[in-house]
């Protein structure tokens, strides 16, 4: 992972301030500005907003927490007009900010296309993206994304069946999936990841 890119990243309450910002003046990040991108912002910012409130650290992680520290970045990248980011990023804001030692940067994909190509999910920049790097060497320990798996399956379903599922339905089943789920999932799989038992 380059430095400029992790000293790039901004903290996650900066994150979401320049996402408030950029909603009061109709946009979004990255340069596709469209009123759809721009409407799924403000979306997601309620959507952070109740990720936030309702999250709750598990007993797993908060026993291996009290157990372990991390010297370790994580980079993540992401926007703001994403569905997945506005889910899952709140979740690792709260992960991280539990760990010990764990320093959370948080980078806009299409403002560090080289460096995420480095990073894809089955050969596509699927977002939120999370790089583990060790602080010291700037070594890459791991990533995580850009969906927990059971939220992975369901856009693999929907992928294979676009002709009988349209894409409003999809997101339905996905957004209520994340709404029942309420971060366990993502929360067990940075358990496995954090202790290598994935």
């Amino acid at each position: 992972m380059k430095k400029e890119t992790i000293q790039k990243g901004i903290n996650y309450l900066d994150y979401r301030l320049k996402v408030a910002a950029l909603i009061l003046e109709n946009k979004t990040t990255g340069t596709n500005q469209t009123p759809e991108l721009v409407e799924f912002t403000k979306l997601n910012k309620q959507r952070s907003n109740r990720n936030e409130k309702q999250f709750v650290l598990s007993e797993q992680l908060s026993e291996l927490f009290r157990q372990s520290s991390f010297y370790e970045y994580w980079i993540v990248f992401v926007e703001a007009w994403c569905g997945d980011c506005a889910q899952n990023l709140p979740a690792i804001y709260n992960i991280a900010k539990n760990a010990s030692g764990v320093e959370l940067k948080i980078v806009i994909k299409s403002e560090n296309l080289v460096e995420m190509h480095q990073y894809l999910s089955n050969g596509s920049e699927a977002i939120p993206k999370l790089v583990r790097v060790e602080k010291e060497s700037q070594k890459v320990l791991g990533t995580w994304g850009a969906r927990p798996k059971n939220a992975q399956a369901i856009a693999e379903h929907w992928k294979k069946n676009k002709e009988t599922i349209s894409k409003e339905d999809f997101e339905k089943e996905l957004h209520l999936w994340y709404a029942k789920n309420r971060s366990q999932d993502i929360q067990r799989e940075f358990w496995e990841m954090l202790t290598d038992e994935g």
